[in-house]
């Protein structure tokens, strides 16, 4: 059976320019345009593991936007307080596999879908909100993933035979894995030293070049795992059907939900 592409070139011509425009205007639209992503992430999510509640999605959409309204009007926490907590969140997260044949697995997936797409995904907001070079990083940190995902499916495709995960991720394989974190950091590269962040107030160097390598390259891809874990877990293709061709938004996000958390984890050190 031949896939229809058409769907899939319709989302990507309408997507791409409209992502784009939202990063570009910032401010009321990023914000917006975030929340909506994890109101749809959070929804997706939780009928992906079974649970069944609207209002319980209304409940976390709701509290997360007064926990950020709040922080914003009163600011609680420091940049270091903001680190240890996506570090411990991180912590959490890894811990969270052996977590789901637990008792208390239906209150484990709301915490893990308040923490996880809620709480660190608002770090988007915190970046593109940074004065002169918000728009640039985040821009960097979209496309960075988008790099990865387009090289590893490539080269995975065409000459991967040896798996990573295979019961979680079967398409997923060694060479696309190491041709994603390469083509990252080349482009990452290619911008510094394009003067892409020149004029800004935060000068990268070549080890900067291979920290966000690292994190948009190699552990934006373990986001993919991490979502790919429960999806075979609970025998579910994809995360919805939302965006035709692509699944759900969790499918088209998975990576940049952890990137955009580290990436705002070292920003908050080195700025």
């Amino acid at each position: 059976m031949v896939e229809n592409k058409k769907p899939r070139t319709l989302v990507n011509l309408i997507g791409a320019p409209l992502l784009l425009s939202i990063i570009f205007f910032g401010g009321p639209v990023f914000t917006l345009f975030i929340f909506v992503i994890i109101f749809i992430g959070t929804f997706e999510f939780n009928n992906m593991v079974k649970i069944k509640s609207f209002s319980l999605n209304l409940y976390i959409f709701f509290t997360l936007y007064f926990i950020f309204l709040l922080n914003h009007l009163f600011p609680i926490f420091s940049n270091h307080q903001y680190n240890y907590f996506i570090l411990l969140s991180f912590i959490g997260l890894g811990f969270s596999c052996f977590l789901i044949k637990n008792k208390l697995k239906n209150l484990y997936y709301r915490i893990l879908a308040f923490v996880w797409i809620g709480l660190l995904f608002q770090q988007a907001i915190y970046i593109r909100n940074l004065p002169e070079i918000g728009f640039k990083l985040v821009l960097c940190m979209f496309l960075s993933v988008w790099v990865t995902d387009s090289f590893a499916f490539i080269f995975g495709s065409k000459f991967g035979k040896s798996k990573i995960l295979p019961s979680i991720s079967p398409k997923k394989t060694w060479v696309g894995f190491i041709a994603g974190y390469i083509a990252c950091t080349i482009f990452i590269y290619f911008l510094f030293s394009s003067g892409y962040f020149n004029n800004t107030a935060f000068e990268f160097n070549l080890i900067d070049v291979l920290i966000l390598g690292v994190i948009s390259g190699i552990l934006g891809q373990f986001g993919d795992f991490f979502e790919s874990y429960f999806k075979r877990y609970f025998s579910v293709k994809d995360s919805g059907t939302l965006l035709q061709g692509h699944g759900g938004f969790l499918d088209r996000f998975d990576s940049l939900l952890f990137v955009v958390p580290l990436f705002s984890l070292y920003l908050r050190f080195v700025l």
